[in-house]
């Protein structure tokens, strides 16, 4: 019997936590057929939660989910850095190859504030992280995609 997406491959940003969205989306695809290139950052976990999760135990719980001769790869980027964004589509692309779908799951949620105390640092951080690093992957993303049928792109983002 063949999975549905066996043979695709997907990236998934924001996969640090198993109790994240970030899991559950590539734990499902990899469950589909799907290879897995998934995306983390771990200082942001630190700052956030106070502790990152062990990466070792995620991503061995992640290769339980892997179906037949699916793979799993994963690349740590801070995507409020524009050069990290510019280059994580093309680190995953050389580890993999062709991409076939995008859930752009990543989100910043630190230093969230009421109106009354919002700064521009804080702003900026938002918007670059859940906004500008969004559209630069899902540019890159098309880029290399270049017109081939079944491509899938996901934005969600909280924060």
């Amino acid at each position: 019997m063949s999975l549905p997406l066996s043979g695709r491959t997907a990236l998934i940003t924001g996969v640090s936590r198993r109790r994240g969205i970030g899991f559950a989306v590539a734990s499902r695809l990899a469950a589909m057929g799907a290879s897995l290139a998934v995306h983390h950052h771990r200082p942001h976990d630190a700052d956030e939660y106070g502790a990152g999760e062990d990466l070792d135990d995620l991503l061995a719980a992640l290769r339980t989910t892997l179906q037949g001769t699916a793979r799993l790869v994963d690349v740590a980027a801070d995507l409020g850095d524009p050069a990290s964004v510019e280059g994580l589509v093309s680190t995953v692309t050389g580890l993999v190859g062709h991409l076939d779908v995008l859930v752009c799951n990543h989100a910043h949620g630190g230093d969230a504030v009421d109106l009354a105390h919002l700064t521009v640092a804080a702003l900026d951080r938002h918007w670059a992280v859940n906004t500008r690093a969004t559209l630069l992957l899902t540019q890159a993303f098309a880029a290399q995609h270049d017109g081939r049928d079944g491509g899938r792109v996901v934005w969600m983002t909280s924060g």
